[in-house]
């Protein structure tokens, strides 16, 4: 059955889906069970709130298409062909008329084509001096490596040669030690696996408001969100960065980011981020503060595992599962606040060795959860004999 109509039978059968992700998400487990990316693809429409969008229109014009596919094409690094596939499913899927027959594909290029010069205005023309080996893709050059000399500050531009930088690729900076502060252009959008590996020298990161994702590509583009067999992603692994805001335009970080940053302090991440995935800060252990996503639903395992220096941790309302070790050898770890909406604590994909806060004896001596009267956390706090109290 296709797409659009195994859609439209979960919207007349189950209203309430559209209104209640975790229902969507579980009716897309059992239409598609055997198909992870037809059903990540699919949610990634509706969590990047289109569904909601074309529920107040009556048709779907060219234009708005364009526009629907660059937003999932642009946000998770999704093939044009994929993120047109899950957009127009969910288009029929809610009766819209689309507008023009024949090849939607070659329709939307037309689209590109006549949306660069406006696109062009939104960000600053940056070339540079240094030297970089390049690549080509469909959407821009792909930045391979960074071949000039350590300079103390680098500008990552997003002119070559006349073309558009659309990318920082896998492991591009990888081992400039002597590089201090990087500047990332306006305009670019994806920092690939590993692109500033061993950085040690790495202080200061300044990320454009373009960036919609950390790690999460391979050669091919094709994002592990989506169920590819990728393992490693680490854009800033083992750097020395101090301090670290990611942009509100980032919808994925992947595993690994900034994990063995030993010097980092600081980090805000971006409000609509839904998961801080495996091993994201694990070793930071001079990580201090972290302002978390007001959006945020999970803490993946071993997120913070290592991370010695927190102190206490406020975890947003909306949160509903705490990964195993994601608080693992937190010595210095006094408190956490654990919200009501939490229904899952010490699950995930883990070992299965590792605590979600580590054992006892790990644990600060004055160790508490704070939580509220009959919630799940407290009922975990009992089982697991942690002192608990009222947030």
């Amino acid at each position: 059955m296709d797409n659009d109509k195994v859609l439209a039978g979960i919207i007349q059968d189950y209203p309430d889906a559209l209104s209640d992700r975790k229902r969507l998400q579980a009716l897309l487990m059992d239409f598609f069970p055997q198909d992870r990316r037809k059903r990540n693809l699919l949610m990634l429409v509706f969590d990047d709130g289109l569904v909601s969008e074309m529920r107040g229109l009556g048709q779907m014009d060219q234009m708005t298409l364009h526009r629907f596919v660059k937003s999932i094409e642009l946000g998770y690094d999704i093939r044009t062909r994929s993120a047109e596939a899950a957009v127009t499913a969910w288009a029929k899927a809610l009766g819209l008329s689309m507008d023009g027959n024949g090849d939607q594909r070659e329709e939307t290029q037309v689209c590109v084509d006549r949306q660069k010069p406006s696109a062009q205005k939104e960000w600053t023309p940056c070339e540079s001096d240094s030297l970089y080996e390049f690549e080509e893709t469909s959407r821009g050059l792909r930045i391979l490596k960074y071949v000039d000399f350590d300079e103390p500050v680098v500008v990552i531009p997003n002119i070559i040669e006349g073309k558009k930088v659309i990318a920082v690729g896998n492991y591009a900076f990888k081992g400039c030690v002597g590089i201090e502060k990087i500047i990332i252009s306006e305009g670019i959008e994806i920092l690939g696996n590993g692109a500033f590996l061993n950085c040690k020298g790495l202080k200061e990161a300044v990320l454009p408001g373009s960036l919609r994702g950390i790690g999460s590509t391979d050669a091919t583009g094709c994002p592990k969100i989506l169920g590819s067999e990728i393992k490693y992603e680490g854009a800033f692994e083992y750097s020395g960065l101090e301090s670290v805001t990611v942009p509100d335009s980032v919808k994925y970080i992947g595993e690994n980011s900034f994990a063995g940053c030993g010097q980092l302090k600081r980090a805000v991440l971006p409000d609509k981020l839904r998961e801080i995935r495996e091993n994201t800060f694990r070793w930071c252990k001079s990580l201090r503060e972290v302002v978390f996503p007001r959006e945020l639903e999970a803490v993946r395992v071993s997120a913070f595992e290592g991370c010695g220096d927190l102190q206490t941790v406020d975890l947003p309302e909306g949160v509903t599962s705490i990964e195993e070790g994601a608080f693992a050898g937190c010595k210095k770890l006094e408190s956490i606040y654990i919200p009501d909406s939490v229904t899952e604590i010490g699950g995930g994909k883990g070992t299965g060795f590792l605590k979600t806060f580590g054992e006892p004896d790990e644990r600060h001596e004055d160790f508490t959860i704070r939580c509220n009267m009959g919630s799940y956390a407290m009922q975990y706090a009992r089982t697991w004999q942690i002192r608990c109290m009222k947030a």
